[in-house]
């Protein structure tokens, strides 16, 4: 926005402040004078910024758990800008901050933009977090379309998140000075913010899962009351719900209380019929997922299921020797593996959510707990499976199954019959596909996880961006102790360079070919889709373009056209570049469509494409 358009606006809004009215409505978008005529309703004083702290909010439940990887990725990208990237609640009250710039930090701080403070319209007036909630949808405010004068040094695009059940989790903001303005920073932080809700619907599917898995198992075993909890779910079963309410209310109220915690604990709550005995049971996850709460007569010496059951068994050295003898596949089983949050060897990649990974892995393996590695087509699940197995289980025996193969059921079976056998070596058995087995198949995985020895490392990898939730495939994912997430490579940027540099040595090992700086900037930028498969197909074809050499951009396919510029870009400006060329991919070079989706004109997007030089992508 040029400064006679903010003039006019700022008069328009002195006059909104003093009238009540817009004197001139074509200056002023008809989404900004409906929260002006909000703002003005609640009592928002227009000179003085008056926000309500809270000291006390969840900063650590699941949606700022979920985001923080994604928060985290976009601040890298933005580094070295003054743009900061907010969270926010349902309400309105901040979460997360990322600013790296001292002076944008100092200046964000004297507006209160900072956690446990509310952004709601009804405190803040219009802004890009308040107004977003109020629209639940996107909404972009720029200087004086801010009703309060104290924010109108600044710029903020707000995005809705969304939770698993659709309903509103909280907001996504992307804050700068207004000078700094950029066209697509509501883009930008819509992006974020579906990024986020991804992360929610793929942790929040399977940490309820695991609950209900702990629950039924629980109530197959238990005669009394049982009930679970999650953030947003309690579940009962018969002899819970004949409870009266207000016990109900006691039981749940008391878990609450207590919180999940990291161990199985016990405690004592007076119910209408007399006290009893609370086993709390957390469900593990990467964090919490929920607890199961067993009601148990105070009569009762019924021990603390799990409170004080020893770490799972390692098998030393010379143990494992004797029980095999001489097997030629080897006897040692590894010691626990090192908590180091390290990549693993022989696989590119450096970034925060592949180290993670790496290490959920490793310490899935070394205790050999049965293993659900999730994760999109193309992510690298049995590459990164197989790795963990070298490094840590090499002497133990590896197989495959395919879910898909019509003969899996009966290649599972065996393997069921081989772990119940009382002298079985240990192996590693990685079912690929598991999605896609049939009945017999996951009944015939059912039955390995109910045999597996402490030797065994029974791995299912489900190529999909979930699991399956119902069905028989869903009921044999839940048997699984533990789950694996392999985050896509759009969520790891900083691993793309490195893992293109690995290809380009496997596609062409005589050639010595890298990627130019230009060209590793636009592969990190890229959505993939396809992830490394689709990332080796797309350099098996620059290869071919350039016989020699190394990769530059025109080598690239048409959806990666982009000439670049003499400059260097600004952080913000290259996500903006990479927004546009995704847009142009998407709509298959159709530039009134690509404008039309990142809510920009025609003639903005022409004026970008020049600066950026993108020339034909998509076509």
């Amino acid at each position: 926005m040029d400064r006679r358009a903010q003039s006019a606006l700022g008069r328009a809004r002195e006059h909104f402040v003093d009238e009540g009215s817009v004197s001139a409505r074509g200056v002023v978008r008809p989404e900004i004078v409906d929260s002006w005529e909000r703002s003005r309703r609640a009592g928002v004083d227009a000179t003085h910024l008056a926000l309500p702290y809270e000291p006390d909010l969840d900063f650590d439940g699941s949606l700022a758990n979920c985001a923080r990887p994604v928060l985290d990725d976009l601040a890298e990208r933005l580094s070295g800008m003054s743009v900061a990237v907010v969270l926010t609640d349902a309400d309105g009250r901040v979460l997360e901050r990322r600013v790296g710039e001292g002076e944008l930090q100092r200046r964000l701080d004297a507006i209160s933009l900072a956690p446990g403070f509310s952004y709601a319209e009804e405190f803040a007036g219009t802004n890009g977090v308040g107004t977003s909630l109020e629209g639940a949808m996107p909404a972009l405010v720029v200087g004086a379309e801010h009703f309060s004068e104290r924010l109108q040094a600044f710029a903020c695009a707000g995005a809705p998140v969304r939770g698993p059940d659709g309903g509103l989790a909280g907001i996504l903001d992307v804050t700068c000075l207004r000078a700094e303005a950029n066209d697509l920073m509501r883009f930008l932080a819509q992006q974020a913010a579906t990024d986020i809700e991804d992360v929610l619907r793929e942790r929040g599917g399977a940490g309820i899962r695991r609950v209900m898995a702990a629950f039924r198992a629980t109530c197959a075993r238990a005669r009394g009351p049982v009930l679970a909890l999650t953030d947003d779910l309690v579940m009962a079963n018969r002899p819970a719900r004949l409870l009266s309410a207000a016990d109900q209310d006691r039981i749940t109220m008391r878990a609450l209380e207590l919180g999940y915690g990291a161990r199985a604990h016990q405690d004592r709550v007076l119910l209408a019929d007399g006290p009893a005995r609370l086993l709390i049971t957390p469900v593990p996850s990467e964090r919490p997922a929920g607890v199961v709460v067993e009601v148990v007569p105070s009569r009762s010496n019924l021990r603390l299921a799990h409170a004080d059951d020893p770490p799972p068994v390692m098998l030393p050295a010379a143990t494992s020797a004797s029980v095999r003898g001489t097997e030629s596949r080897g006897a040692e089983m590894p010691a626990p593996p090192p908590a180091a949050d390290r990549p693993l060897p022989g696989l590119a990649g450096n970034s925060r959510p592949w180290r993670s990974a790496a290490a959920s892995l490793r310490l899935a393996a070394g205790s050999a707990r049965s293993t659900v590695v999730l994760g999109e087509p193309g992510v690298g699940k049995a590459a990164a499976v197989r790795a963990v197995h070298g490094e840590l289980r090499p002497h133990a025996r590896w197989v495959t199954v395919d879910g898909s193969d019509p003969e899996a059921a009966v290649t599972l079976g065996g393997y069921a019959a081989e772990a119940s056998e009382p002298h079985a070596g240990p192996v590693t058995v990685a079912v690929r596909h598991t999605e896609a087995l049939d009945a017999a198949g996951a009944g015939a995985l059912t039955a390995l996880l109910g045999e597996v020895p402490p030797t065994w490392w029974v791995v299912g990898l489900v190529t999909a961006d979930r699991a399956p939730e119902q069905g028989a495939v869903g009921d044999v994912l839940a048997g699984f102790a533990t789950s694996v997430l392999i985050e896509p490579l759009r969520r790891r940027p900083d691993d793309v360079p490195f893992i293109a540099a690995a290809l380009l040595t496997r596609l062409a090992p005589s050639r010595r070919a890298s990627c130019t700086t230009e060209t590793a900037a636009l592969l990190a930028g890229a959505r993939w889709p396809g992830n490394v498969t689709q990332l080796a197909d797309v350099l098996r074809r620059a290869l071919a373009a350039r016989p020699a050499g190394d990769v530059e951009p025109a080598d690239l396919p048409a959806e990666f056209a982009v000439t670049g510029t003499r400059r260097r870009l600004t952080p913000l400006e290259t996500a903006e570049r990479d927004l546009i060329v995704s847009a142009l991919v998407e709509a298959g070079g159709n530039r009134s469509q690509a404008a039309a989706a990142l809510g920009i004109g025609r003639a903005t997007l022409y004026r970008r494409l020049r600066a950026f030089g993108i020339t034909d992508v998509g076509r």
